[in-house]
């Protein structure tokens, strides 16, 4: 496969990812709204992925190797799973009592930026260099992204819930890719090959101290969490956990040494703010963006359209180099 093909496919990955990514922004909305616990929130989703990606590794009998990472490096995961997931959904959990899922999502998208500007602190290579003309592009988009809030802004009831949704989100946008980038990086200098399902699951039974913690303070300030709120853990384990982050992970780890594509892959989450929109706009019956929507949703485009012609573009020049 040539690199471009290989950079294309990952392109395609990554945006379906952010479809079902887009389902933790909704579901975390509707449990708020219906009065669900953020500890149970935090802590359900992580805990129905373990068993669900249980299965598909013992399945595709890939459980041997993960076993074998864990028992080698199990500080490692604790500390990634904890860092990438515990802390990023507890994070974003919190965050849905403040703000609207529309919100959430488009501020998280701060994470294509802090992707690439944390490289330098991740890796010890060639990829710590932050290619800089995807840097200006990602600005791009998060412009974009914030000039979708103007319209928005008059309907939130307090400025100091926003402001603390946004710091909360801002948070769970750095810890994402630090976790994941991370991850791969001390793999790699351990030699530890695990595909994008087995990190995935080593990173959920990482953070399960961080989960206990929760389902304590869960069952001490509201008791066990209600079968609506279970259902919903679970609808968003499979479907943001499962399929978004595994698909996600999966494209990330295709281009994992090319700083260019990995910096478009994590763009591509900018089509979770137009999913999570069209899914509150029907479950929600959230309204049609206005003008400053539109300008924002066409910057984002604009922005995101650039970097996949940037990125393949330079994939090209990759291939031919060699």
């Amino acid at each position: 496969m040539t690199e471009q093909n290989k950079t294309l496919r990952a392109i395609v990955w990554g945006v379906g990812a952010s479809l079902f990514l887009s389902s933790t922004f909704i579901i975390n909305s509707l449990i708020s709204g219906s009065g669900g616990h953020w500890t149970w929130t935090a802590n359900l989703r992580s805990l129905f992925l373990i068993p669900i990606l249980g299965l598909v590794v013992y399945f595709n009998k890939q459980l041997s190797p993960l076993i074998k990472a864990l028992k080698q490096e199990p500080l490692v995961f604790i500390k990634w799973g904890t860092i990438g997931f515990g802390i990023l959904y507890t994070a974003l959990a919190i965050a849905s009592l403040f703000s609207p899922g529309w919100m959430i999502a488009a501020t998280f998208q701060i994470n294509i930026l802090a992707g690439m500007l944390l490289a330098p602190l991740i890796y010890k290579d060639s990829r710590k260099s932050i290619p800089q003309r995807a840097l200006v592009l990602s600005i791009i988009i998060i412009a974009g992204v914030f000039v979708m809030q103007f319209e928005k802004v008059d309907q939130l009831d307090s400025l100091a819930g926003v402001l603390i949704s946004f710091f909360l989100v801002m948070l769970g946008a750095i810890v994402w890719p630090l976790g994941n980038r991370k991850l791969m990086v001390v793999l790699e200098e351990k030699d530890l090959k695990l595909n994008a399902i087995q990190r995935v699951l080593g990173m959920s039974i990482g953070c399960l101290p961080l989960l206990i913690i929760l389902g304590i303070v869960g069952y001490q300030q509201a008791g066990l969490p209600t079968l609506t709120q279970c259902e919903s853990s679970l609808y968003s384990a499979f479907f943001s956990g499962f399929l978004g982050g595994v698909g996600f992970y999966q494209a990330t780890q295709m281009v994992n040494r090319n700083p260019v594509a990995m910096a478009t892959i994590e763009a591509t989450q900018v089509f979770e703010i137009i999913f999570t929109l069209l899914g509150e706009m029907y479950l929600r019956n959230t309204a049609l963006p206005g003008i400053f929507g539109q300008i924002g949703i066409f910057i984002v485009f604009l922005g995101i359209s650039f970097h996949f012609w940037n990125t393949l573009n330079h994939s090209r020049k990759l291939a031919t180099s060699f």
